[in-house]
């Protein structure tokens, strides 16, 4: 099975970007469609998160009416759409290839539930950002074979690992949906990134959290208050794991970050819980390392830091979190309250 190769040389990479290149202009962004457009359904084809039909339904608040495992022929898995530097660096991508097979779950949509994906997927309908949406054909499992729209990044970035947390999701999602173990086997083979020894080096360089001056979580979200939008270099304030960091604001990707703790926030986003339906906004009480599930976790939350350290090094740290850093020294051997429970996103 040919899915999850990669081109060896320089002839055949050239002939898979020629045919990606023929396929983008294909695609039917026009709404030109062999699907029956009279219908109020549609089929989108999940080749990767998308094949965990709970995170789907649960996280990303999308109804899915019907689901059947299927391959497209002449297309592959790639890890080339862009993620974030040390964190997730590479996230799945649907490339065409001769003689590939991508193997996945079809998920039938309203047109409604089709729109709201769009927008979780960052669907771009013109441009060179963002994904574009293919028509292809689908050979389900069962024997049918329909049409369905697959997302292939618009501007492919050059292959690299992925995050063990991403590549956990998509063996899980796989693997409940009944994939060709063959298939299953070499996609759980894939490497997965580790920080390298300079990342591992800057981490040891972090200072104490009381070597560090103060600052409130109520001081922390009025920062955002004094951003310069229309300043690349303004200076924005992230809080992780009670470290705050100053950066300008051109080095902060996502303003949900602003002003605030994100620790919890992608506590829950490791643990497939939708992180805006649950947000604590960065408020106390907070969930702190001894109380997360596993390593794998702790160590996703030092990825995190990884990111923004090096985005500023460790001159970047300039104040500790005064509740958090509380709440981490209370001498009580007893578990952080638990938040409410998980709430499905309506809109995440």
């Amino acid at each position: 099975m040919s899915a999850l190769s990669n081109a060896s040389d320089s002839g055949q990479s050239l002939r898979q970007e020629t045919l990606r290149q023929e396929t983008m202009n294909s695609s039917s962004d026009q709404a030109s469609s062999e699907q029956d457009t009279t219908d109020t359904t549609v089929w989108s084809f999940g080749f990767g998160s998308n094949m965990n039909v709970d995170i789907v339904k649960n996280k990303k608040g999308v109804a899915v009416i019907e689901h059947i495992a299927g391959c497209v022929k002449n297309w592959t898995l790639s890890f080339t759409a862009g993620g974030l530097d040390l964190v997730e660096p590479s996230m799945g991508n649907a490339t065409p290839m001769d003689g590939g097979e991508l193997h996945g779950v079809a998920l039938r949509l309203t047109l409604e539930d089709m729109t709201k994906m769009d927008k979780q997927e960052g669907y771009n309908p013109t441009g060179d950002r963002g994904y574009a949406k293919v028509e292809v054909t689908v050979s389900a499992y069962d024997g049918r074979t329909f049409k369905a729209w697959v997302y292939s990044s618009r501007k492919p970035k050059p292959s690299q690992p992925c995050s063990s947390r991403y590549l956990n999701i998509l063996v899980s999602g796989a693997r409940d949906a009944g994939l060709d173990p063959t298939y299953i086997d070499r996609l759980a083979e894939r490497p997965t990134y580790k920080p390298s020894p300079s990342v591992l080096s800057l981490r040891s360089e972090v200072p104490e959290l009381g070597s560090l001056p103060p600052m409130t979580v109520e001081e922390l979200a009025k920062t955002k208050e004094d951003v310069d939008e229309d300043d690349p270099d303004s200076n924005v304030h992230v809080s992780i794991h009670g470290l705050i960091f100053r950066l300008p604001k051109s080095k902060v990707f996502f303003k949900s970050h602003r002003g605030r703790d994100i620790t919890a926030r992608f506590s829950r986003h490791f643990r497939g819980i939708s992180m805006d339906a649950n947000d604590d906004f960065g408020k106390p009480p907070f969930r702190l390392p001894r109380d997360f599930d596993s390593e794998e976790e702790r160590e996703y939350l030092r990825m995190w830091q990884d990111h923004y350290l090096s985005k500023g090094g460790v001159g970047s740290i300039v104040a500790h979190l005064v509740e958090y850093r509380a709440q981490l020294e209370t001498t009580s051997t007893s578990s952080t309250p638990s938040p409410p429970n998980p709430a499905p996103a309506k809109n995440a």
